[in-house]
Parts: C-alpha cells; structure tokens; sequence
C-alpha cells in the first residue's frame, strides 16, 4: 500500500466565504440589478479565484505524479519491497518514466530529495535507480547490490594481507559476479576504499613491542 505524507502538502481548498461572494456577483449580473455590480470587484474575485485554484490543481497534479512514480518503483522493485535489501534489481529513470508515460526528466524531479519509508528502513528515492551486470548464471543485478558485496569481501580480508583489485574482481566471480579489475577498481573507489598498500595493517609480535 503507497500512502503520501501529506505533513507538508496539506489539503487545500478555495474559501467558501469569497466562493459564495463571487457567486452572489454573477446572479446580480443576470438579475435586474446588473447596475449595481461593482466590475473591479469581480474582475479581482475572479482572478484570485482562478490563481488559487489553479495553484491547487497544480498541488494535486504534483501528488498524483509522485504516487504514479512510487507505484512503477514498487512495481520494478518488488522483490525489495517484499524481501528487503539483497533483492535489488537495475532500474533507470527511462524505465519509470515508459511504465507512467512522462518524461524522464519529470521522473527525475520527483525522485530528487524524496524518500520512501519501508518495511526495511528509510531510503531515498534515488538508491532504487542503478545500472545492471549479468551474473555469471546469466541473471542481471544492480551494481549497488556488486558494490554491497565488494564492501563484504574488503571488510572480511585480511589486513595484513590486502586484496588486489584482481584479487577482488577473482572473488567477486566466487559469489557469481563476473567483472573486470578496472570496474573493480572503480567500484572500490565510488565506495571510498584505498588501494591493497593503504589497507594493509602491521602486526607487530611480543619481540617487536
């Protein structure tokens, strides 16, 4: 279920009071009393009248744009909504904007600063859209998911003994993601991890102390 915080987009509408006013205007217009109609007084109903309205129109069009593109993101993401973290799938702004017939760069304004409460935590709109690699099975993931991994294996290493960006790319394969030592190297550096030589630790024995 998608549900909008509508904390900062509160429910607006144009007051009954200047409605009524307006309203009452136009029947004098086609009454005998036309004379009595004061026409700078409903030239100004009317054009704040149709600002305000349109300002609401505009608030609404905004909500339902934003709740269209949640929902596509729920529908090419549904193995993450359902199962959490892991189970992301590569999703750009194109594919949101074919699945609600927008353009993507009307995609690309609502997802800016947005984000999502889930089952799983909050996340910014943007973490859904990355590009996708092929598994050594065949299968296509999103690169955050290979960055994920790349983060597990420098963590688990052994620091006095650090992993080469080959030695890297050779363990990726192990977990079933084939790519190259300079994507490798590229992913290390998207993620902020030095190279082998500044991540080695010196342990020094009990003689050396």
């Amino acid at each position: 279920v998608i549900t909008l915080n509508g904390r900062n987009a509160p429910d607006l509408h144009v007051s009954r009071h200047y409605r009524k006013m307006l309203e009452k205007l136009k029947a004098q217009k086609k009454s005998d009393n036309e004379d009595e109609v004061d026409e700078d007084t409903e030239e100004f109903l009317k054009d704040k009248f149709n600002s305000a309205q349109w300002f609401i129109d505009s608030i609404n069009q905004r909500r339902h744009t934003m709740y269209l593109v949640m929902d596509a993101i729920v529908q090419l993401q549904e193995d993450f909504f359902r199962y959490g973290e892991g189970n992301l799938k590569p999703m750009i702004l194109k594919d949101v904007a074919e699945i609600i017939d927008m353009d993507i760069s009307t995609v690309s304004r609502v997802v800016n600063g947005k984000y999502v409460q889930t089952e799983w935590g909050v996340y910014e709109l943007k973490y859904f859209f990355s590009e996708g690699l092929e598994t050594v099975d065949g299968e296509e993931v999103s690169n955050k998911e290979v960055k994920a991994e790349l983060q597990r294996i420098v963590d688990a290493e052994d620091k006095t003994d650090p992993m080469s960006d080959q030695n890297l790319a050779d363990a990726l394969e192990e977990k079933g993601f084939k790519i190259a030592r300079r994507t490798v190297s590229k992913y290390r550096k998207q993620l902020g991890i030095p190279v082998a030589r500044l991540r080695r630790e010196i342990v020094l024995d009990e003689e050396q102390v």
